[in-house]
């Protein structure tokens, strides 16, 4: 069990509860996303146990992450939301060319119909986010059929946990229930957590496989898809509040300094 993976997954974890970001993004820049991907895949074959102890501490470390954002992120968000936001789109934006190189095979090049891609992924996100209203669901007395959804809006967000770009907190929002697993994990709602946390983990195995096939099998394209959906996420996270000249001036350093930082991490090796 190597304790780097623990961090790693507590650096996922913290921007899970974030719309806008997702831990798969994160995954990327730390470059164990498709470990994890093969790793999920594995889950349900004869292989799992060595493949259980790989993801193991990525777990815990997300879950003391996601512990970490309701209480701290969440926290920067209402006190210094600008600066936090330019923070997440610079690392966004210094990522975005290690995601383009990793989709170039050797010798080949990006053609129209991955350019196509790129667009249409990008555009959906910003669909996504821009045209769908967000619901509220509200829970008085829990019935079966406020589970089922639950159980459903976590499948859901679980896509965006394995595809890098798509916000789960986006989806949970959407869905109207991001306040309703917000409260659950601060009060420890266990009804509420189990139900989601099913959803999550049936969409984790199913997506994960898929996510899979598809880099195998179409590295570049399944590449433009992930840097449209990142380019949309980097407009999703910009301010849509007032913001003061000074607060700009310093997000505006802040995204500089993050996009060239993560950048020079990302091609470390």
């Amino acid at each position: 069990m190597r304790v780097i993976n623990f961090f790693k997954g507590m650096a996922m974890g913290t921007v899970e509860t974030v719309p806008g970001i997702s831990s798969s993004t994160v995954a990327m820049l730390l470059d164990i996303y498709e470990n994890i991907i093969d790793a999920l895949h594995h889950l349900t074959t004869k292989k799992w146990k060595t493949h259980m102890l790989y993801l193991l501490p990525i777990l815990i470390g997300m879950a003391c992450g996601m512990g970490v954002s309701v209480l701290v992120v969440h926290y920067l968000l209402e006190n210094y939301n600008v600066q936090v936001r330019a923070l997440f789109m610079g690392c966004i934006l210094g990522m975005l060319p290690l995601i383009w190189q990793s989709g170039k095979k050797i010798g080949e090049r990006y053609q129209f119909k991955h350019f196509f891609i790129m667009v249409l992924f990008f555009a959906f996100i910003l669909i996504l986010n821009f045209s769908l209203e967000e619901t509220h669901f509200q829970i008085t007395q829990a019935t079966a059929f406020d589970y089922a959804y639950l159980f459903f809006a976590g499948f859901l967000a679980s896509i965006a946990l394995v595809a890098p770009g798509i916000s789960g907190a986006l989806i949970l929002m959407i869905l109207g229930v991001y306040e309703t697993a917000l409260d659950a994990l601060i009060d420890f709602d266990f009804k509420i957590i189990i139900a989601m946390a099913l959803g999550v983990l049936i969409g984790i195995l199913v997506t994960s496989k898929l996510i899979r096939f598809l880099i195998q099998k179409f590295r570049t394209a399944a590449h433009a898809g992930i840097l449209g959906l990142l380019a949309g996420s980097f407009f999703i996270l910009f301010p849509k509040e007032n913001f003061t000249v000074f607060e700009f001036i310093i997000s505006f350093i802040i995204l500089v300094v993050t996009t060239f930082a993560v950048y020079k991490f990302s091609f470390r090796q």
